[in-house]
């Protein structure tokens, strides 16, 4: 018996990067990530990658299976379905790794490391504000060449030699132009969240 999942638009199932993988390091893929074989839709979200494939259906309309038109779908208003469409590129985004959540430090100069990446083109910039948003400035990409399916890794130092608590905040932009938003699209179910991240630390001495 087979589970229909959902279904991709021509130009992206024949993409050359969209494959079918039956291992990954030489080894085959383990079943809890999908043996014997594996869709994967890079720059999508992973609902997209699905796993345990076993028959691929060439149809001349979208799939109206409930994973394609209920479950995995961004729904826009609270109160209706209108406007709901199917959660597919990956939206622009980063977080920050360094320093954590409420972590206390001391004055000084302290790097601030994290990861950014988009399901459009690259990431292009990466800035970091540290006093509510009234300056930003630019981070540091470090693995820029790694293509455009990678996460980057970007850095950058803070001098502070003042105490007291600060928000440290990042926003990521891509090649096509989309920014990190303040506020990300509402959409009931929460899906493609990517808000400028934020973590709250507190200088000691």
């Amino acid at each position: 018996m087979f589970r229909l999942w959902g279904s991709l638009p021509l130009k992206k199932a024949l993409h050359p990067d969209t494959i079918i993988a039956y291992e990954y390091n030489n080894q085959p893929i383990p079943f809890r990530h999908g043996f014997p074989l594996r869709l994967i839709v890079p720059q999508w979200y992973a609902m997209a990658s699905v796993k345990w494939l076993k028959q691929i259906t060439i149809i001349d309309q979208e799939f109206s299976g409930p994973f394609q038109t209920i479950d995995y779908m961004y729904y826009p208003n609270k109160e209706t379905n209108d406007h709901a469409q199917p959660v597919t590129t990956l939206n622009v985004n980063s977080i920050i790794q360094k320093p954590l959540h409420m972590e206390i430090l001391n004055t000084g100069i302290h790097p601030i490391k994290g990861i950014a990446w988009t399901g459009k083109g690259i990431i292009t910039k990466v800035e970091i504000s540290t006093d509510n948003v009234e300056t930003w400035s630019e981070a540091k990409i470090q693995n820029q060449t790694h293509g455009h399916y990678g996460w980057v890794t970007w850095e950058m130092d803070w001098k502070i030699t003042k105490k007291g608590e600060f928000t440290i905040l990042s926003r990521a932009s891509d090649s096509h132009g989309r920014v990190q938003p303040a506020t990300p699209l509402w959409n009931r179910k929460g899906y493609g969240y990517n808000a400028i991240d934020k973590v709250n630390i507190k200088l000691n001495k």
